[in-house]
Protein backbone atom coordinates (compact mmCIF):
# COMPACT_ATOMS: atom_id res chain seq x y z
CA UNK A 1 0.00 0.00 0.00
CA UNK A 2 1.73 3.17 -0.94
CA UNK A 3 1.68 5.56 1.81
CA UNK A 4 -0.15 9.29 1.96
CA UNK A 5 2.75 11.58 0.30
CA UNK A 6 1.01 14.37 1.97
CA UNK A 7 1.50 13.37 5.52
CA UNK A 8 2.79 15.81 8.00
CA UNK A 9 6.00 14.14 8.65
CA UNK A 10 6.97 13.48 4.66
CA UNK A 11 6.36 17.36 4.41
CA UNK A 12 8.32 18.83 7.23
CA UNK A 13 11.32 16.74 6.29
CA UNK A 14 10.73 17.98 2.40
CA UNK A 15 10.26 21.41 2.67
CA UNK A 16 14.42 21.80 3.72
CA UNK A 17 15.34 20.81 1.04
CA UNK A 18 13.26 23.28 -1.16
CA UNK A 19 14.96 26.13 0.44
CA UNK A 20 17.75 27.73 -1.62
CA UNK A 21 21.23 26.47 -0.75
CA UNK A 22 22.53 29.68 0.06
CA UNK A 23 19.71 30.66 2.46
CA UNK A 24 17.93 28.26 4.47
CA UNK A 25 16.40 30.82 6.65
CA UNK A 26 12.51 31.15 7.60
CA UNK A 27 11.84 34.68 9.10
CA UNK A 28 8.77 35.14 9.78
CA UNK A 29 5.21 32.96 10.09
CA UNK A 30 4.04 33.28 6.14
CA UNK A 31 7.71 32.27 5.52
CA UNK A 32 7.23 28.79 7.08
CA UNK A 33 3.19 28.97 5.45
CA UNK A 34 3.89 29.84 2.05
CA UNK A 35 7.37 27.02 2.35
CA UNK A 36 5.02 24.51 3.53
CA UNK A 37 2.70 25.13 0.86
CA UNK A 38 5.27 24.48 -1.77
CA UNK A 39 6.15 21.36 -0.03
CA UNK A 40 2.68 20.49 -0.78
CA UNK A 41 2.72 21.58 -4.32
CA UNK A 42 5.67 19.75 -4.73
CA UNK A 43 4.41 16.39 -3.33
CA UNK A 44 1.54 16.05 -6.21
CA UNK A 45 3.89 17.11 -8.72
CA UNK A 46 3.54 20.66 -9.85
CA UNK A 47 6.61 22.04 -11.22
CA UNK A 48 7.68 25.61 -9.92
CA UNK A 49 8.26 27.85 -12.84
CA UNK A 50 8.74 31.33 -10.98
CA UNK A 51 8.40 33.53 -8.09
CA UNK A 52 7.49 36.41 -10.16
CA UNK A 53 3.96 36.99 -12.15
CA UNK A 54 6.24 39.18 -14.53
CA UNK A 55 8.90 37.04 -15.35
CA UNK A 56 8.84 34.44 -18.05
CA UNK A 57 8.63 31.33 -17.06
CA UNK A 58 11.59 28.80 -16.42
CA UNK A 59 11.18 25.47 -14.99
CA UNK A 60 13.99 25.31 -11.58
CA UNK A 61 15.59 22.30 -10.62
CA UNK A 62 14.17 19.78 -8.54
CA UNK A 63 12.17 22.77 -7.67
CA UNK A 64 14.23 24.14 -5.33
CA UNK A 65 12.92 28.43 -4.45
CA UNK A 66 15.10 30.76 -5.93
CA UNK A 67 16.39 33.10 -3.21
CA UNK A 68 14.38 35.87 -4.41
CA UNK A 69 11.18 34.08 -3.25
CA UNK A 70 10.79 36.01 -0.04
CA UNK A 71 11.85 39.43 -1.42
CA UNK A 72 8.50 40.97 -0.73
CA UNK A 73 7.33 39.18 2.49
CA UNK A 74 5.87 39.06 5.22
CA UNK A 75 3.62 40.69 2.99
CA UNK A 76 3.23 39.13 -0.79
CA UNK A 77 3.94 36.24 -2.20
CA UNK A 78 4.04 34.70 -5.19
CA UNK A 79 4.61 31.17 -6.92
CA UNK A 80 4.09 30.00 -10.43
CA UNK A 81 3.38 26.43 -11.12
CA UNK A 82 2.60 23.89 -14.20
CA UNK A 83 1.68 20.33 -14.02
CA UNK A 84 1.55 17.31 -16.62
CA UNK A 85 -1.73 16.46 -16.49
CA UNK A 86 -2.69 20.17 -17.14
CA UNK A 87 -1.88 22.44 -20.11
CA UNK A 88 -2.69 25.85 -17.62
CA UNK A 89 -0.39 27.77 -16.07
CA UNK A 90 -1.25 28.31 -12.21
CA UNK A 91 -0.44 31.15 -10.13
CA UNK A 92 -0.35 31.02 -6.63
CA UNK A 93 -0.87 33.63 -4.09
CA UNK A 94 -0.12 34.64 -0.53
CA UNK A 95 -0.81 38.06 1.24
CA UNK A 96 -1.00 38.86 4.61
CA UNK A 97 -3.77 40.48 5.95
CA UNK A 98 -3.92 41.62 9.79
CA UNK A 99 -3.44 38.56 11.80
CA UNK A 100 -4.83 36.19 8.93
CA UNK A 101 -3.28 34.79 5.87
CA UNK A 102 -4.69 34.54 2.41
CA UNK A 103 -4.41 32.13 -0.32
CA UNK A 104 -5.74 32.75 -4.14
CA UNK A 105 -4.34 30.79 -6.77
CA UNK A 106 -5.89 30.22 -10.64
CA UNK A 107 -5.56 29.00 -13.73
CA UNK A 108 -4.68 31.56 -15.71
CA UNK A 109 -5.70 30.53 -19.45
CA UNK A 110 -9.55 29.52 -17.77
CA UNK A 111 -9.88 32.08 -15.31
CA UNK A 112 -10.56 29.00 -12.82
CA UNK A 113 -9.94 30.03 -9.05
CA UNK A 114 -9.53 29.11 -5.54
CA UNK A 115 -9.00 30.84 -2.36
CA UNK A 116 -8.63 30.14 1.03
CA UNK A 117 -8.10 32.26 3.95
CA UNK A 118 -7.37 31.26 7.92
CA UNK A 119 -5.93 32.83 11.45
CA UNK A 120 -2.15 32.90 10.62
CA UNK A 121 -1.59 31.78 14.65
CA UNK A 122 -3.96 28.99 14.36
CA UNK A 123 -1.34 26.78 12.25
CA UNK A 124 2.22 28.58 13.27
CA UNK A 125 3.80 29.53 16.28
CA UNK A 126 5.00 33.09 16.02
CA UNK A 127 7.50 33.14 18.76
CA UNK A 128 9.47 29.90 16.72
CA UNK A 129 10.68 32.43 13.94
CA UNK A 130 13.08 33.83 12.71
CA UNK A 131 14.72 30.15 12.47
CA UNK A 132 17.41 29.25 10.47
CA UNK A 133 17.54 25.61 9.34
CA UNK A 134 20.72 25.10 8.75
CA UNK A 135 22.36 26.32 11.83
CA UNK A 136 18.97 25.31 14.18
CA UNK A 137 19.80 28.27 15.89
CA UNK A 138 16.96 27.85 18.65
CA UNK A 139 17.17 23.76 19.06
CA UNK A 140 13.76 23.35 18.17
CA UNK A 141 12.54 20.67 15.65
CA UNK A 142 10.76 22.01 12.56
CA UNK A 143 7.33 20.98 12.96
CA UNK A 144 7.52 23.11 16.38
CA UNK A 145 6.94 25.90 14.21
CA UNK A 146 3.71 24.51 12.50
CA UNK A 147 2.78 24.03 16.37
CA UNK A 148 2.21 20.33 15.78
CA UNK A 149 1.83 17.51 13.17
CA UNK A 150 -2.11 17.39 13.44
CA UNK A 151 -1.96 21.27 12.87
CA UNK A 152 0.13 20.64 10.10
CA UNK A 153 -2.11 18.00 8.99
CA UNK A 154 -5.19 20.51 9.27
CA UNK A 155 -3.62 22.80 6.95
CA UNK A 156 -2.57 20.51 4.43
CA UNK A 157 -6.77 19.40 4.04
CA UNK A 158 -7.70 22.28 3.61
CA UNK A 159 -5.38 23.55 1.00
CA UNK A 160 -5.76 20.18 -0.56
CA UNK A 161 -9.78 20.35 -0.29
CA UNK A 162 -9.58 24.72 -1.29
CA UNK A 163 -6.66 24.84 -3.39
CA UNK A 164 -5.73 22.05 -5.29
CA UNK A 165 -9.00 19.77 -6.28
CA UNK A 166 -10.37 23.64 -7.62
CA UNK A 167 -7.33 23.93 -9.35
CA UNK A 168 -7.01 20.76 -11.23
CA UNK A 169 -9.73 18.14 -10.04
CA UNK A 170 -9.55 14.32 -10.69
CA UNK A 171 -5.49 14.96 -10.50
CA UNK A 172 -3.83 11.37 -10.46
CA UNK A 173 -1.05 10.64 -7.88
CA UNK A 174 -0.01 7.64 -6.13
CA UNK A 175 -0.38 8.42 -2.66
CA UNK A 176 -3.12 11.08 -3.33
CA UNK A 177 -6.63 11.29 -2.74
CA UNK A 178 -9.03 13.80 -2.89
CA UNK A 179 -11.15 15.19 0.16
CA UNK A 180 -14.68 14.85 0.47
CA UNK A 181 -17.04 17.71 1.04
CA UNK A 182 -18.30 16.93 4.98
CA UNK A 183 -18.67 21.04 5.76
CA UNK A 184 -22.57 21.11 5.53
CA UNK A 185 -22.43 17.44 7.69
CA UNK A 186 -20.23 19.11 9.90
CA UNK A 187 -21.96 22.65 10.22
CA UNK A 188 -25.53 21.23 10.97
CA UNK A 189 -24.48 18.41 13.16
CA UNK A 190 -25.17 14.36 11.43
CA UNK A 191 -27.92 14.61 14.67
CA UNK A 192 -29.19 17.59 14.10
CA UNK A 193 -33.01 18.03 15.26
CA UNK A 194 -35.73 18.20 12.26
CA UNK A 195 -38.36 20.84 11.97
CA UNK A 196 -41.56 19.83 13.49
CA UNK A 197 -43.34 21.13 11.10
CA UNK A 198 -41.46 21.12 7.67
CA UNK A 199 -42.86 23.63 5.24
CA UNK A 200 -45.29 21.52 2.40
CA UNK A 201 -44.02 20.84 -0.66
CA UNK A 202 -46.54 23.26 -2.15
CA UNK A 203 -47.63 26.53 -0.87
CA UNK A 204 -51.47 25.98 0.35
CA UNK A 205 -53.65 28.43 -1.67
CA UNK A 206 -54.82 31.58 0.69
CA UNK A 207 -58.01 31.33 1.57
CA UNK A 208 -60.45 33.35 -0.63
CA UNK A 209 -62.71 35.57 1.05
CA UNK A 210 -66.33 34.32 1.14
CA UNK A 211 -69.79 36.00 1.98
CA UNK A 212 -69.51 38.97 4.35
CA UNK A 213 -69.36 37.87 8.09
CA UNK A 214 -72.63 38.14 10.07
CA UNK A 215 -72.72 37.08 13.01
CA UNK A 216 -74.06 33.94 14.28
CA UNK A 217 -78.18 34.30 15.35
CA UNK A 218 -80.31 31.33 16.82
CA UNK A 219 -82.70 29.54 14.20
CA UNK A 220 -85.92 31.49 14.19
CA UNK A 221 -89.19 30.14 15.48
CA UNK A 222 -91.66 28.59 12.76
CA UNK A 223 -94.87 30.13 14.88
CA UNK A 224 -93.32 33.61 14.39
CA UNK A 225 -92.28 33.53 10.98
CA UNK A 226 -94.27 36.26 9.08
CA UNK A 227 -94.42 38.55 12.40
CA UNK A 228 -92.85 41.17 11.60
CA UNK A 229 -95.28 42.11 8.52
CA UNK A 230 -97.91 42.38 10.90
CA UNK A 231 -96.07 44.92 13.37
CA UNK A 232 -96.17 47.99 11.36
CA UNK A 233 -93.74 49.82 14.03
CA UNK A 234 -90.60 48.96 15.01
CA UNK A 235 -89.78 47.51 18.36
CA UNK A 236 -89.80 49.29 21.49
CA UNK A 237 -86.48 49.59 22.91
CA UNK A 238 -87.94 50.35 26.23
CA UNK A 239 -90.15 47.23 25.69
CA UNK A 240 -89.71 43.95 27.59
CA UNK A 241 -87.78 41.56 25.80
CA UNK A 242 -89.91 39.59 23.21
CA UNK A 243 -90.77 35.60 23.82
CA UNK A 244 -88.87 35.45 20.32
CA UNK A 245 -85.38 36.56 20.31
CA UNK A 246 -84.94 36.54 16.68
CA UNK A 247 -87.97 38.01 15.53
CA UNK A 248 -86.10 41.24 14.08
CA UNK A 249 -89.04 43.23 15.19
CA UNK A 250 -88.95 46.18 12.51
CA UNK A 251 -92.15 46.12 11.16
CA UNK A 252 -92.77 47.58 7.85
CA UNK A 253 -90.73 50.44 8.71
CA UNK A 254 -87.15 50.92 7.67
CA UNK A 255 -85.44 50.37 10.58
CA UNK A 256 -81.47 50.06 11.56
CA UNK A 257 -81.66 46.21 11.19
CA UNK A 258 -83.27 46.05 7.71
CA UNK A 259 -81.21 43.81 5.22
CA UNK A 260 -80.41 46.77 2.95
CA UNK A 261 -78.18 47.54 5.86
CA UNK A 262 -76.57 44.40 6.35
CA UNK A 263 -78.48 43.66 9.25
CA UNK A 264 -81.00 40.32 9.46
CA UNK A 265 -79.48 38.63 6.52
CA UNK A 266 -77.60 36.02 8.70
CA UNK A 267 -80.95 34.69 10.15
CA UNK A 268 -81.32 31.52 8.07
CA UNK A 269 -80.90 27.96 8.82
CA UNK A 270 -77.59 28.19 5.97
CA UNK A 271 -75.55 30.23 8.40
CA UNK A 272 -73.54 32.95 6.88
CA UNK A 273 -73.74 31.76 3.49
CA UNK A 274 -77.22 32.02 1.19
CA UNK A 275 -79.13 28.87 0.29
CA UNK A 276 -77.76 28.95 -3.01
CA UNK A 277 -74.27 29.28 -2.27
CA UNK A 278 -71.77 33.06 -2.42
CA UNK A 279 -74.18 35.66 -0.77
CA UNK A 280 -77.43 34.09 -1.15
CA UNK A 281 -78.09 36.37 -4.52
CA UNK A 282 -77.01 34.12 -7.41
CA UNK A 283 -78.91 31.32 -8.64
CA UNK A 284 -77.74 27.74 -8.31
CA UNK A 285 -74.47 27.26 -8.43
CA UNK A 286 -74.11 30.61 -9.26
CA UNK A 287 -70.77 30.90 -6.96
CA UNK A 288 -68.88 27.52 -6.44
CA UNK A 289 -67.48 27.13 -3.23
CA UNK A 290 -64.59 29.85 -2.54
CA UNK A 291 -64.98 31.50 -6.11
CA UNK A 292 -63.91 35.09 -5.84
CA UNK A 293 -66.85 38.08 -6.92
CA UNK A 294 -67.97 40.83 -5.94
CA UNK A 295 -71.32 40.34 -3.85
CA UNK A 296 -74.43 41.07 -5.14
CA UNK A 297 -76.60 43.44 -3.44
CA UNK A 298 -76.15 45.31 0.03
CA UNK A 299 -74.53 43.58 2.74
CA UNK A 300 -71.52 43.35 5.42
CA UNK A 301 -68.20 44.16 4.64
CA UNK A 302 -65.06 43.76 6.69
CA UNK A 303 -63.55 47.27 6.89
CA UNK A 304 -66.22 48.41 4.39
CA UNK A 305 -67.80 51.70 4.82
CA UNK A 306 -71.97 52.29 4.89
CA UNK A 307 -74.47 53.35 6.87
CA UNK A 308 -73.82 52.41 10.53
CA UNK A 309 -69.99 53.24 10.58
CA UNK A 310 -67.21 51.39 9.15
CA UNK A 311 -68.30 47.09 8.36
CA UNK A 312 -71.75 48.17 7.90
CA UNK A 313 -72.96 47.97 4.39
CA UNK A 314 -71.64 49.31 1.16
CA UNK A 315 -70.40 52.36 0.36
CA UNK A 316 -71.07 52.94 -3.14
CA UNK A 317 -70.32 56.73 -4.38
CA UNK A 318 -70.87 58.09 -0.75
CA UNK A 319 -67.51 56.49 0.03
CA UNK A 320 -67.00 55.38 3.55
CA UNK A 321 -69.36 56.57 5.75
CA UNK A 322 -71.99 57.30 3.05
CA UNK A 323 -75.14 55.64 2.18
CA UNK A 324 -74.70 52.31 0.61
CA UNK A 325 -75.98 51.87 -2.99
CA UNK A 326 -75.87 48.14 -3.54
CA UNK A 327 -72.96 48.44 -5.88
CA UNK A 328 -70.75 46.15 -5.69
CA UNK A 329 -67.69 48.36 -6.29
CA UNK A 330 -66.79 52.24 -5.20
CA UNK A 331 -65.68 52.32 -8.94
CA UNK A 332 -67.87 55.33 -10.35
CA UNK A 333 -67.51 58.86 -10.15
CA UNK A 334 -69.53 61.94 -10.09
CA UNK A 335 -70.44 63.41 -13.41
CA UNK A 336 -68.16 66.47 -14.31
CA UNK A 337 -69.24 69.79 -12.87
CA UNK A 338 -72.16 67.77 -10.76
CA UNK A 339 -71.01 69.74 -7.80
CA UNK A 340 -71.48 73.24 -9.62
CA UNK A 341 -74.31 74.85 -8.95
CA UNK A 342 -74.14 76.83 -12.39
CA UNK A 343 -73.85 74.12 -14.49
Amino acid sequence: MTSDILDPSALVSLLPTLLPASSKALASPQDGIVALLHSIFSAVAFRLTGVDENSPSASLASNVLPEEWSKSGPGHYTLKYRHDQSSLEFVVKVSKLGSRTLINAIAVESDKVASLDFSTNDFVSPSFFPHNLASDSNGQPLVHGFISSNRVADLTTQIKFKILQKLIPGLRKDGYTEEVDTGSTNAAGSNAPRAQNPPPARPEPVVPPYAPYRPPLAPENPLSIGRRDLDPFPANPFAPPSLFPGHGGDGMFVGPDHPMFGAGRGQSPFGDRGPWGGDGYLPPMGAPPGARFDPIGPGVLPGGGGFGGPGLGRGGRGGAGGPPTGEPDNDEFMPPGSRDMFM
